[in-house]
Parts: C-alpha cells; structure tokens; sequence
C-alpha cells in the first residue's frame, strides 16, 4: 500500500486512492485487498483500515481539501514494486470503476450523478438483479474470509439482517467484533442484531478436538434448546419482519457449529426455507 501511494507522485482523495486499487487488483497482479459494494462503488474495509495505520505512524497524511480528504505519502521510501495505476481522476475515474465492474455500484448513491439514458437504466436493472423477496433464513460463518468476502455473501443473497449468535462477540480478525461488524454492515444496509442468549459459553468450547467433542457439544445443545425458547423466537420475529436474515457464528462448515442447531429449529417449528452460504 505505501509503495503504491508513493508511486502516485502526489495527492489523491480517499475516493481515488479506493477506485485505483480497485482497478489493479481486478487485473489479478494482486490479492491484498477485497471489495465490496458501497455509497461511492468498490470500496475495502480492510484498505481503509490500513491507511488510518500508516497516517498514525507517519507515513501519510490525510488532510482536506476541495474534493474531500486527500492522501500523500511523506518522507522517502524505496519502491521495490512498480505498479500499472490508471490515469483517470475524479469522475472519469469513477466511470471507468463503475462501467468496467457494474456490481460494486449496486450500492452507489452517485449513479444518477454520473450516468443517464440507457446507461443509467442498465445500471439499475443490474441493481435489482440482487433484489429477492423469498422468505430465507440463512446461516453463514466468517472462518477464512475477510469481512469484504463475508459482507458480499450477504449482498449477494439480499440479506436484510444479520443475527449474531456468538456467546461473546469478539474476534481477532479485522471487521467481525460487535462494533466494527455492527458498523459495517449498517454501513451497506444490513441490519445486526446480537442474540448472546442463543450462544454457547466458551469454556465448553475449549477442549473441542475431534468430531465426537463437537457431536457431545451439539446433543447437549440442543436438550436444553427449550430454555432458550424466548430467543428462538426472538430470530422468528426478526425472519418475518425482514423477510431474509442470516444467522451467524464462526465456523465455516454449519456442522461444526450450534448454528446449525437453531436453524434446523426454526425450520421444523415454522416451516421456513433454509440455505448455508
């Protein structure tokens, strides 16, 4: 990131600085950032993230200006990577993002800004190619992925609300503690909501090493699934007022994880679609 902020030769808006490492790791030269659909198109987390890092340790500044908050590398710093950076700025810049890759402006607030005519029109019936209306309820883990990768899953599957069934909402990984989840997927139009009563303590997850551990944790889950009735039914009422929610944990594969306890719950009581993504 620093040797390519160095390679601008000079200033770029946040905006910009977003959109030209968009375009190049779409090329596949490189896979250190995901993306997702947001308020100005493509837009990381994960990159955002790392740019406040490297103005606090003083290798950029963030400064305003006309055109919004402007990124400059400080200092000298040798470029062991030449990168192919496209030369469009401003609007043009964006134009090409969108036109080029049409999904990540899905979420665009500035579509009508920039585009008009049959152009605009493909752009909003690429946008209502996301929109589903089928009562879901579905259930998905954030092992292996980053939160770009996991916030496009929902988008994916128009995902109205994300159920956190984690006991206690913490994380190592970048973007998948309660507030930063809760902050991210608000951002996109996702709703969160956090139900710890559905979760497992975490003493009882400590000395899981075979399947036979988990298939024990999973039968004494689910005796004691009645006391937790108020909760089950907590994530009905969320499923009928948004019509499509997830409900999430850690564990990539639902199996290995007490998710797939309430899910089947919620299915055999109410009668509901189910789907693991």
């Amino acid at each position: 990131m620093l040797s390519f902020i160095y390679q601008l030769n000079g200033s770029v808006t946040v905006t910009e600085l977003q959109k030209l490492v968009f375009l190049h790791t779409m090329t596949g030269e490189s896979d250190f950032y995901e993306f997702i659909p947001y308020k100005f198109g493509s837009y990381s987390f994960q990159l955002r993230e790392d740019l406040d890092i490297l103005q606090r340790d003083g290798f950029v500044t963030l400064d305003y200006a006309q055109g919004g908050k402007r990124v400059k590398a400080v200092g000298d710093y040798p470029i062991e990577t030449f990168f192919r950076i496209a030369t469009e700025r401003g609007n043009a810049l964006i134009r090409r993002a969108y036109r080029e890759y049409p999904y990540y402006a899905i979420k665009s607030e500035i579509t009508e800004r920039l585009f008009n005519g049959e152009e605009l029109e493909r752009f909003n019936h690429i946008k209502q190619t996301y929109v589903q209306n089928d009562q879901v309820l579905f259930t998905i883990g954030y092992e292996g992925k980053s939160v770009e990768a996991f916030i496009n899953t929902l988008i994916q599957n128009d995902v109205r609300l994300l159920c956190d069934i984690r006991k206690n909402p913490l994380s190592r990984k970048f973007g998948f503690s309660k507030r930063k989840l809760e902050h991210i997927t608000q951002a996109v139009g996702i709703k969160y909501a956090h139900i710890p009563g559905l979760g497992i303590e975490p003493d009882k997850r400590c000395s899981l090493k075979t399947a036979e551990d988990y298939r024990c944790l999973f039968e004494e889950y689910e005796k004691i699934l009645h006391y937790r009735k108020v909760f089950l039914d907590e994530v009905y009422t969320l499923l009928q007022q948004n019509t499509r929610i997830a409900l999430m944990c850690f564990e990539l594969d639902p199996q290995m994880c007490h998710r797939h306890i309430v899910r089947d719950y919620i299915i055999r009581t109410h009668r509901v679609r189910g789907v693991d993504v």
